[in-house]
């Protein structure tokens, strides 16, 4: 069965539902969910629907533009990628693409017909958020916004500040997890591990797995701590149970 085919046959949930009808409506979509929830399932089903004109869509790192750009033509959709360091396939109704790439169009008065902002919480950071505050300021109003996150603590102050910019908005928030977190302590799990392993984060990623936790998620600050963690000499109980963000 194709992924396509899947897309169709998944029901949306309620909160999925009523996002991708406000986006069909011509709205701007502030969405706040957990990691997991199904937040990119939304752009996916209004592509899948046919959505009209150029998507780009946004992400905090090249690592997860790779990422997209593998899953979206395996696929079989036509997808373009602009990140500094590689610019492909641009005239693409879909381009994948790290925001800092696009912030000069916009200043210009430029704009896809949707521009999707995952980890939109960006805006907080040190370092980037006055890029990503100047792009979303910049936007034009015949492009339309998809804010998406699962860590803002205050999602509905984005959407008020967006409506005092002059834009359609609506605020979607889901709070239950598909998985349940747990908190533990992985000093205190048991097992003693192949001494091949060392350092902090690979030995208590090791540990995790070995007590048949996986699969387990990484997020790491930089691509190079990512490939570090998920190219340590994991013994055969480990592998293909990780994957680094």
């Amino acid at each position: 069965m194709s992924d396509s085919l899947n897309i169709a046959l998944k029901l949306p949930d309620i909160w999925q539902q009523r996002a991708l009808r406000a986006l069909q409506e011509r709205r701007d979509v502030v969405l706040q969910a957990p990691t997991g929830a199904g937040k990119t399932y939304i752009f996916e089903l209004l592509v899948e629907k046919g959505f009209r004109g150029q998507a780009i869509y946004t992400v905090p790192t090249r690592a997860l533009a790779n990422d997209k750009l593998l899953e979206w033509r395996r696929r079989k959709w036509n997808v373009g990628i602009t990140t500094g360091d590689i610019s492909e396939n641009l005239q693409a109704p879909v381009i994948v693409a790290t925001l800092e790439t696009q912030k000069f169009r916009f200043i210009r008065g430029e704009g896809p017909a949707l521009l999707v902002i995952d980890e939109y919480q960006m805006l907080a950071d040190s370092g980037r958020g006055v890029n990503y505050e100047m792009v979303i300021a910049s936007v034009p109003r015949k492009t339309q916004l998809l804010l998406m996150s699962g860590s803002v603590g205050n999602p509905r102050d984005v959407a008020t500040w967006l409506r005092r910019l002059g834009r359609r908005v609506e605020c979607v928030e889901h709070q239950e997890r598909p998985v349940p977190l747990d908190e533990i302590y992985t000093e205190a799990l048991p097992g003693k591990l192949p001494t091949s392993i060392q350092g902090f984060w690979p030995t208590a990623i090791a540990k995790v797995l070995k007590a048949g936790m996986a699969p387990l998620l990484v997020f790491a600050p930089r691509r190079q701590a990512a490939e570090s963690a998920g190219a340590a000499p994991w013994p055969v109980y480990c592998r293909k149970k990780i994957r680094c963000n």
